[in-house]
């Protein structure tokens, strides 16, 4: 009878995932189109693979091959020495646990646990503090790895004021944590981790007798594959995690229909978080909902959660301040809730697990608020940090030409657009429509020239054009810069165009990549032999 009870459960589980499963995926299909979605899914999964994850594993295998370095030379010793002052009156803990911190943010998480695990170290604390050890580790977790990847960007000041971030949420983390420790277990308060005795006393490090060479050669291969090791392992949630945020994060493709490209997606995120944006522009300074995918991703796995950014980048949407609130939230929960549970299984402590969850929660939203409000102070005291080549806000002096080359056809750049008869710019697939399109495509090739922000795009007027063919072409051209220009508006600020303050209008107008001004042909040839 009771193999029978089980057996149903089974049964009514499976059935119930199904259903789940099916209302899901039925429901995004729904809206962008079954064989849409499928090839949604698979090009973003492929793309991020190639261009996301190849590059994070480069990056972790740079960084374990550096860390290694650190740990075989003393540089990581030393670091211990200069941060153990802190520890006591920041973290309540023994000056020690400035290793664990060190080694988490070489490595990833589950790196404390091997020194929690050691008696030696382990014989420092006391047991409340060496509980919360999980959750001190844990909020510098990959911490060199998120770090180079924000720099690699463009960024640079941004990462570090998101790290002092990080530090602040790590003590609201560490100290909540030991608060609810000792209050479900008052004993742990004196009861030490662990007891020497006299095996454990002799001296096991020993002097490598190798030479210089043969030390770094070994180190840099070692880390290295350490670094392979972390790279494989963040592939799943990347693929998996990522692709699924991001089918639900982004919306149509660039000409405004769904046709099965990668990045494509309902954006249901930023309709759900753009009821309640105010809060989070308040509390870490988001301009649009839909960067409130990354925090959300970087519950499960940070890695994913970086591969966010380049495609936030390309929309336009991601500045200094969210890089800084980034790098905060993405090392402090750099995957807690797949890493916690695990962790404190480990130590033996796993009936805390929701404790530390709960208390690593409020540690990560203190980490990205006070990520924000020093990026704030920053921009006040210094100006705004600069962006460097490479990041995701830059834009080019070269004008773009669009040129009248027939009756009906408008060249922009080295690519021809040809005007139906009959149609209107609102319509799709009219002239500009697709101008729109091409326009929204070509923002992410954008580069930084000396700091400057505004691309002209020039239009030039076809001498031997009728008049009002002239006229026609021309607006449609207009049409399809103000469709472009309204677009940037929903993608910055949530908004239509007509929406927006005067600030934010000019705000807009000054971070627009590609605007319009209509000048003759033969001064528009004149400024191109000047150039020339």
């Amino acid at each position: 009878m009771e193999n029978k009870e089980k057996g149903i459960k089974k049964y009514l589980a499976g059935i119930f995932c199904l259903v789940i499963v099916v209302a899901i995926f039925g429901g995004i299909g729904s809206v962008m189109g079954l064989p849409n979605m499928l090839n949604t899914i698979m090009k973003t999964a492929h793309d991020l693979l190639l261009n996301t994850v190849f590059y994070l594993m480069a990056i972790c295998v740079i960084t374990g091959a550096l860390g290694a370095i650190f740990v075989e030379f003393g540089v990581v010793n030393l670091l211990e020495r200069i941060l153990r002052p802190m520890m006591k009156p920041l973290f309540n803990l023994p000056g020690v646990a400035s290793l664990g911190a060190v080694m988490t943010f070489l490595s990833d998480n589950p790196a404390i646990i091997s020194l929690a695990k050691d008696k030696r170290f382990s014989s420092y604390f006391k047991k409340f503090q060496l509980i919360s050890l999980t959750n001190f580790g844990t909020a510098f977790g990959m911490g060199l790895l998120v770090i180079v990847f924000m720099i690699s960007q463009g960024y640079f000041v941004e990462p570090f004021i998101g790290l002092l971030g990080a530090f602040i949420g790590c003590i609201c983390s560490t100290r909540l944590m030991q608060r609810f420790v000792c209050k479900a277990h008052p004993e742990f308060k004196e009861e030490f981790a662990a007891v020497l005795d006299e095996s454990d006393m002799k001296a096991s490090d020993e002097v490598k007798e190798t030479s210089m060479f043969t030390r770094i050669l070994n180190s840099l291969l070692d880390g290295g594959k350490t670094g392979v090791d972390v790279g494989l392992s963040i592939i799943p949630g990347v693929l998996i995690i990522s692709t699924f945020v991001m089918l639900l994060t982004f919306g149509t493709g660039a000409n405004g229909t769904y046709d099965g490209a990668a990045y494509e997606g309902i954006e249901f995120l930023p309709l759900v978080f753009g009821k309640i944006n105010f809060i989070f522009e308040w509390l870490f300074g988001f301009e649009h909902p839909a960067l409130m995918a990354f925090p959300i991703t970087s519950l499960g796995a940070v890695g994913a959660a970086l591969s966010l950014v380049p495609e936030f980048a390309a929309q336009h949407i991601v500045n200094g301040n969210a890089i800084a609130v980034f790098t905060a939230i993405g090392m402090c929960w750099s995957g807690y809730l797949s890493t916690h549970t695990a962790m404190l299984d480990a130590l033996g402590y796993r009936k805390l697990t929701s404790k530390a969850i709960l208390a690593h929660t409020v540690g990560g939203l203190v980490a990205g608020v006070s990520a924000h409000w020093l990026f704030v102070l920053y921009t006040l005291a210094f100006g705004a940090p600069t962006t460097f080549e490479g990041g995701a806000d830059r834009y080019t002096t070269a004008p773009v030409v669009i040129e009248f080359v027939s009756e009906n056809q408008v060249k922009v750049g080295d690519r021809i657009f040809t005007d139906e008869a009959g149609d209107t710019p609102e319509e799709e697939g009219s002239l500009a429509q697709v101008i729109k399109a091409m326009l929204l495509e070509k923002d992410d090739e954008l580069v930084i020239v000396d700091g400057k922000k505004v691309d002209v795009a020039s239009v030039v007027d076809g001498e031997k054009l009728p008049e009002a063919t002239r006229e026609s072409l021309e607006k449609e051209v207009l049409a399809a810069f103000e469709m472009y220009r309204e677009e940037l508006a929903e993608e910055k600020y949530g908004k239509a165009l007509n929406e927006l303050t005067d600030e934010e209008l000019k705000a807009l107008d000054e971070a627009t990549p590609f605007k319009v001004e209509l000048v003759a042909e033969e001064q528009a040839v004149e400024e191109q032999t000047t150039e020339e």
